[in-house]
């Protein structure tokens, strides 16, 4: 028996969990243990590895599995969950500063452009009927 798995002989609380590495379909599947009850699938938790600081951030395909208690290979404990909110609530709000900065980019170009191609020019414009001009949908075609 690999000791890394007795745990589930000891604690009714220890969960294994599946995690992947990759986001392809298909991808190799690695599962660890842990004892955090609120974890489910797609969450995205942090591992222990080998490379990167020591640690990788992997997805949950499977909670709840039964763990192989004969397998000779090393089973790991998740380190924690990766908590997004605060990063796609500031995400979203970046991309609403961005949105209503690109509209203002573009009045001001449109505004120069008015002011620089039409200056000196506004009265006689003003004078043209497509300045008034309105789109009545309501006449009918004879």
């Amino acid at each position: 028996m690999n000791y890394s798995r007795a745990i589930f002989l000891i604690s009714d609380e220890v969960r294994a969990v599946e995690v992947t590495y990759e986001s392809h379909e298909g991808a190799p599947r690695t599962v660890f243990k842990t004892l955090d009850q609120d974890i489910k699938v797609d969450d995205f938790v942090v591992v222990p590895t080998d490379s990167r600081h020591n640690m990788t951030v992997c997805k949950v395909m499977a909670v709840d599995i039964e763990p192989d208690l004969e397998s000779e290979k090393d089973m790991k404990w998740i380190i924690g969950v990766v908590n997004r909110s605060d990063f796609e609530d500031i995400s979203s709000q970046e991309g609403d500063a961005i949105t209503k900065i690109k509209a203002a980019e573009r009045r001001r170009k449109s505004d120069e452009l008015r002011k620089t191609m039409l200056a000196g020019a506004e009265e006689d414009l003003k004078a043209l009927p497509i300045y008034t001009a309105k789109d009545d949908k309501t006449t009918e075609s004879k």
